[in-house]
């Protein structure tokens, strides 16, 4: 039984939004991820996009919602690190209350579920990733396990990108009247590991400190090192920009696409560089520049569409 939250929940958890997962930014990028992704897709698959429609708002919907489950189950997961560690944290600070995350994890489980209902084949699979993410929150049953073990932990929950992005491929088939043994499997699944790596990458990259920084809460930098760490990224974010020059050759995309995604590419390079030579502080913040390598392929994705194929749609 979900009991109501006390009064004030609408005002305490706006407070948790903006400072954890602040919804204008995440609804712009998970816009962004869906239409620069399935773009792609109609490109692999020489069909019209149809910008405006239902399956367009259910894919930004569940991209956004997937990603705000995830963020309300590691505030549960990670209750007592972030009481020990991040006392600063809406959560362990008590600007916002347990049973408030509980209660909008119940909320948001439900709107998910309901949005995908109207499409059947959609139901069950948002259902299975929606069943992947419970797994996740339940440390897959071996917490003693996970909880010791970052790159395990990774391993096992890391695949919800691909498989996110695998419900968006399922969902354009069916938009397109395209049935799964005539999607173009090669070129899609490619597509998928261009996005997952990056997402592999900015996940190493958010754990990555400089030796001044390293305490109690594990990092990859801890296990791997500084350089092993940012190797590790440079490598996942090396893939996806070759992926994107493979797709650039073979599918004859245009001039800008490289040059935004280069001109991405450079940037996180150079912060990757930046920290190993002069670790500090300030240089070990190498997430902001693993979201800017995010938003270019985005971005340049979508800028060659709105050159190519998106006018004759519009």
């Amino acid at each position: 039984m979900i009991l109501l939250p006390k009064k004030g929940y609408l005002k305490r958890m706006r407070i948790y939004l903006a400072e954890m997962y602040p919804p204008l930014s995440r609804i712009v990028s998970a816009a962004l991820l869906y239409l620069s992704f399935v773009g792609l897709l109609g490109r692999i698959h020489e069909v019209q996009l149809s910008l405006f429609s239902g399956f367009t708002l259910l894919g930004i919907w569940n991209i956004f919602a997937i990603f705000l489950i995830l963020r309300l189950m590691d505030e549960l997961k990670d209750k007592e690190t972030d009481l020990e560690l991040f006392r600063e944290r809406p959560l362990p600070s008590g600007r916002v209350l347990e049973s408030d995350i509980r209660f909008s994890l119940a909320v948001m489980f439900v709107s998910y579920l309901a949005a995908n209902i109207w499409i059947g084949k959609m139901f069950w699979m948002a259902a299975a990733l929606l069943g992947y993410s419970v797994l996740m929150f339940k440390y897959f049953f071996i917490p003693k396990i996970l909880r010791r073990h970052l790159l395990l932990n990774l391993a096992t929950h890391n695949p919800i990108i691909p498989l996110t992005l695998i419900y968006v491929v399922v969902l354009f088939s069916i938009e397109h009247g395209l049935r799964l043994e005539g999607i173009n499997w090669s070129f899609s699944l490619l597509l998928v590991a261009m996005y997952w790596a990056m997402g592999f990458a900015w996940e190493i990259a958010r754990k990555i400190r400089s030796r001044e920084e390293e305490n109690a809460y594990v990092t990859y930098s801890q296990i791997l090192g500084r350089l092993g760490a940012v190797a590790l990224a440079a490598v996942a974010q090396t893939a996806t920009f070759l992926i994107g020059l493979y797709f650039f050759h073979s599918l004859s995309l245009s001039w800008p696409f490289v040059a935004i995604l280069a001109a991405g590419y450079t940037v996180t390079v150079g912060a990757h560089a930046r920290f190993v030579f002069n670790p500090n502080r300030i240089t070990s913040k190498l997430k902001p520049s693993a979201e800017w390598f995010m938003m270019s392929l985005f971005v340049a994705l979508i800028v060659d569409q709105v050159l190519t194929a998106w006018p004759e749609v519009l």
